[in-house]
């Protein structure tokens, strides 16, 4: 979806370094137009901030979900290499991921992740550039910055703890950037949520009430899950405490260009329509859970035809009904899930088990799925195993899944991998799957001099 921006600004490191401390906007759900590539001086004005606002919307949409077919998001990836989806082509570099014996050299994991770089830039450069050129309204500040801590907590649940963070220059020069532990990444995108808050907490006009509203739940979800990562569940919870139960912040896709297409949809989806390269997974690895085979309302994704491969089954996820739909970000769904892993971290097993029940109520009250309440286990192992299920089903195909299964594999709930990731025979290509918990820094990075690789199997 939407802008392709190729460079930061040439004082976006003035600039957000300013900013860090007093930032935050306006979460609307916009659908934009495309701007060209935006090159630096074009920025230095007003119009220029604006459209640098744009592009760093469609920078991260594109970043997250995908295009028509061409590159996958890291929804996809992070899906498709735990267990939600499976792969239903014959791409090498997709195969690797699938089965989690990934070479680092893996171009497509290559353009993948430059692309969440690449939004990172673009929205923390929009953030510099509306601060000084065109402050108000400030919701979209904040939303610049809220954004840019969601691709700071992509890079922390999704790749090994050694990510790099480089930045570019006035000159158009690279200042290499030490590799992040990933507390240390998670760090950063606490610092950006905060900075989204504070700079919403005054109103910039009449009119943008609502929208600031919106970016601060939107930074409050987002550090509420940064903090789930850090294992801090009481602090994740009092940072939701005050996110309302309808809220949600999408990213919209047009049928404009190709890029600007539901990637989620798309490759799940059948030709013309689709790639249909891949499928919606059921019992994984043995260790996967029963998306398909829990006849779960939350995950509809009944067979249509066969894969790209033309041999596997393609099994359509019916969340995305178009390469137009909307994918949810953040929602309050995710602010109720994080109050109630509180809950049974802080010994309330039984009132977690009542709030998941709530919230399952509460969606059928509203005219939404219908779902029957929630039995107790009655032990904490089993409680966490209903939390985490019940996780999986409510944030199916919105990039939650591996960082879920990295969180299983660390303390306080230290789950043996083997028990959690998908193991045994991958029978797409009839071999094993590999020892691959999270997804490499690719190759490339070793340009960097302060890189020298991190270890591929820790979680």
């Amino acid at each position: 979806m939407k802008a392709n921006r190729s460079t930061g600004l040439p004082a976006r490191i003035a600039l957000v370094a300013s900013v860090v401390t007093l930032l935050a906007a306006c979460s609307s759900l916009l659908d934009v137009k495309d701007p060209d590539v935006i090159n630096p001086p074009d920025v230095l004005n007003a119009d220029g901030a604006v459209a640098a606002y744009n592009g760093g919307i469609g920078d991260f949409a594109f970043a997250n979900d995908g295009d028509n077919g061409g590159t996958e998001g890291q929804i996809l990836v992070s899906g498709v290499m735990s267990d939600e989806y499976f792969d239903s082509e014959t791409f090498p570099t997709r195969i690797e991921y699938d089965s989690r014996a990934i070479d680092e050299r893996n171009v497509t994991l290559n353009g993948v992740f430059f692309n969440l770089h690449k939004a990172r830039v673009a929205l923390e450069g929009a953030a510099g550039a509306l601060q000084q050129y065109a402050p108000t309204p400030n919701s979209r500040i904040g939303e610049m910055l809220a954004l840019a801590g969601m691709t700071y907590v992509y890079f922390a649940e999704n790749y090994c703890p050694a990510v790099p963070f480089s930045e570019r220059q006035p000159d158009g020069s690279i200042q290499y950037g030490q590799p992040l532990a990933t507390n240390a990444i998670l760090d950063r995108a606490i610092s950006r949520f905060d900075s989204a808050v504070t700079v919403t907490a005054t109103q910039s006009s009449s009119a943008d009430s609502v929208a600031r509203l919106r970016v601060r739940n939107l930074a409050a979800v987002g550090k509420g899950r940064a903090l789930l990562d850090k294992a801090d569940f009481a602090g994740a919870a009092a940072a939701v405490a005050a996110v309302s139960a309808d809220f949600s912040y999408s990213t919209f896709h047009s049928l404009s260009s190709d890029r600007q297409r539901n990637g989620v949809f798309v490759f799940n989806n059948q030709t013309p329509n689709g790639t249909g390269r891949f499928s919606v997974s059921d019992g994984e690895g043995t260790n996967g859970l029963n998306f398909r085979g829990a006849a779960d309302p939350r995950v509809v994704a009944p067979q249509n035809g066969k894969g790209f491969d033309n041999a596997s089954p393609l099994y359509v996820l019916q969340k995305y009904a178009a390469a137009t739909s909307p994918v949810r970000v953040a929602d309050g769904i995710e602010a109720r899930l994080i109050t109630a892993e509180a809950q049974l971290q802080g010994g309330n097993g039984a009132g977690m088990v009542a709030s998941l029940t709530a919230l399952r109520a509460d969606a059928a009250n509203n005219g939404g799925f219908n779902l029957a309440a929630l039995a107790d286990p009655g032990t904490p192992a089993g409680q966490a195993d209903l939390l985490f299920r019940e996780r999986a089903f409510w944030l199916f195909a919105t990039g939650h899944r591996l960082g879920d299964l990295r969180r299983l594999a660390r303390a306080p709930y230290s789950r043996a991998v083997g028990t959690i990731y998908p193991v045994g025979v991958y029978t797409h290509t009839n071999t094993v799957y590999g020892a691959n918990t999270e997804l490499p820094v690719p190759f490339s990075e070793r340009n960097n001099p302060n890189y020298t690789g991190c270890d591929y199997n820790t979680p």
